[in-house]
């Protein structure tokens, strides 16, 4: 079932923190990399659901990040948190570590009064290991998750792949960009549909669509942020996800990659299901436009 405006946003949590950040950071701290829309889209998830346990995959600055633990704090309810991210320096600020921002905020108690200078919950950053080298870790009851990595195939379908077996069923899992391959196209290929691929091709409970404001800049409504609730349909239709990593891959990762990621999927998916993934790999290896 697709459920459209029915996420109640919530957009205090970044109004919260964006000047907190901006004072005490950087003078041109610009905010986080997703739009006020979407950030209030995400923490109005957070504070429906209420989840205990909080899986991060793509953490760049850490601006989100931040938000997410303010939105947790303003809860007030005991939580795990982890963000995961295979680089160790930020993308977009070399010289700085990924997830400073957030790193910044905990280290300055921005989120709680001078006298509560404890956190209801935890966080940890995992950086420069793939997913599958640290899930193990991380471990199972994840209850929600937040994926916004490299938006290119076989990326987020790859990660997706990974996190299933560690979710509990009604968890929530959001995709950020799920639009991206229509908009900004002078910073992205027309290709950039990793996470509205997997948005598409994944069997849910639900999914939700908080519908935008039409611009002249963008006349379409469709966002660019969604989510869905995992159910066992998630888990018997997995082979969708499979399947849709079948079209044509954007990069293609390296070997050492794709072998972490094989033994992975070989202790915890079908044989046949493998085999669709190792079939997928031969192909886009063979790719005369990826040899390029």
């Amino acid at each position: 079932m697709i459920k459209i405006n029915e996420v109640p946003n919530n957009i205090e949590p970044r109004n919260k923190m964006f000047p907190k950040l901006q004072k005490g950071l950087l003078a041109d701290f610009r905010g986080p990399e997703m739009q006020p829309s979407e950030t209030a889209f995400l923490c109005g998830l957070l504070k429906t659901y209420k989840p205990k346990k909080i899986l991060e995959v793509g953490i760049a600055k850490g601006s989100t990040t931040a938000i997410v633990l303010q939105t947790l704090e303003d809860i007030g309810e005991p939580y795990e948190m982890r963000s995961v991210d295979i680089a160790e320096q930020c993308y977009s600020f070399k010289t700085k570590r990924t997830g400073f921002v957030a790193e910044f905020a905990k280290e300055n108690n921005l989120f709680n009064s001078p006298d509560k200078p404890l956190l209801y919950g935890s966080h940890e950053f995992y950086l420069g290991k793939y997913l599958p080298q640290v899930i193990d870790e991380i471990g199972g009851g994840i209850d929600f998750v937040i994926l916004d990595t490299v938006h290119y195939t076989p990326g987020e379908l790859m990660d997706f792949l990974v996190m299933l077996p560690y979710i509990k069923d009604d968890s929530i899992v959001v995709l950020h960009d799920v639009s991206l391959n229509q908009r900004n196209l002078s910073w992205h290929k027309p290709d950039a549909h990793a996470t509205g691929l997997l948005f598409s091709a994944v069997v849910a409970k639900e999914k939700f669509l908080n519908y935008e404001v039409e611009t002249n800049e963008r006349p379409f409504h469709y966002p660019n942020i969604g989510a869905f609730k995992i159910g066992k349909g998630t888990r018997t239709h997995i082979g969708n996800v499979f399947l849709a990593l079948t079209l044509t891959w954007h990069y293609l990762p390296k070997d050492d990659e794709v072998s972490i990621y094989r033994e992975f999927y070989n202790r915890h998916y079908s044989a046949k299901l493998v085999d669709i993934f190792n079939e997928t790999v031969k192909m886009n290896s063979n790719n005369i436009a990826l040899k390029k």
